[in-house]
């Protein structure tokens, strides 16, 4: 069985078209500049995340807001127990505060 299909290409003007593999005389076509491989790139090495700025004072220093105490608890993903803590109150912030103000008695 033999189906015929239509492919419309558009092509720019200054863009070579070929319809087969090979010259009239046998030999392979050349690549064309575009396709030859890209060469390896390597990656730059990976560096440990850098932890969230700390602030030592009572309100977050990007948001002007006191911070916001999260009560002790367990993690609904892992099921662990955790201490409380204080977070910004505006969604997204990662500042926290200094170690020393972090954890409250709750």
């Amino acid at each position: 069985m033999t189906r015929v299909i239509t492919i419309r290409l558009e092509v720019p003007d200054d863009v070579e078209v070929r319809w087969d593999d090979a010259r009239a005389d046998g030999e392979p076509l050349p690549l064309p500049g575009w396709s030859a491989p890209a060469p390896l790139r390597r990656e730059p090495p990976r560096l440990p995340a850098r932890s969230a700025p700390t602030s030592a004072s009572g309100v977050c220093p990007v948001h002007r807001t006191a911070w916001r105490t999260v009560p002790a608890g367990v993690s609904k993903k892992t099921g662990r127990p955790y201490a409380a803590f204080r977070v910004c109150p505006e969604s997204g912030c990662d500042v926290r505060p200094r170690d020393d103000q972090r954890r409250t008695a709750v």
